[in-house]
């Protein structure tokens, strides 16, 4: 058995509590954030009309201004559904507490999920 999980899988899975746990844990929460927290992030994105775009420009600007510039935009992704769910993410990063160097693993755990959306998009 390889620990290997489907994409189904993966539905329902607690995002915003593995963004946490991950910024916060080096190891095996580290590694969940940057695989099976991005995979169902970015199938929550896909379903909340989210595409790669926008999530890229968010990533940017949390590298930019960190999590409290992020979350004080108006409207970080188009959409009330999508959000709400970019929100959860960006305070459960901040729940991890301040310092640049969460806020720019956050960062590019945003881009790992803008890049899956692609790639799947690609794949399509």
């Amino acid at each position: 058995m390889t620990g290997t999980r489907h994409d189904s899988e993966l539905r329902g899975l607690d995002v915003p509590a593995a963004v946490t746990r991950g910024l916060l844990i080096e190891g095996g929460p580290r590694r969940a954030l940057f695989t099976e927290a991005a995979i169902a992030a970015s199938h929550e994105a896909e379903q909340a009309g989210i595409g790669p775009y926008p999530l890229g420009f968010l990533a940017r600007h949390v590298r930019a201004g960190g999590f409290a510039a992020a979350l004080a935009l108006p409207e970080p992704v188009i959409g009330a559904r999508g959000t709400e769910l970019v929100r959860d993410w960006l305070r459960a990063g901040a729940a991890a507490g301040d310092g640049i160097e969460r806020e720019q693993l956050f960062a590019r755990w945003l881009a790992e999920v803008a890049l899956l959306i692609e790639l799947r998009r690609r794949a399509g």
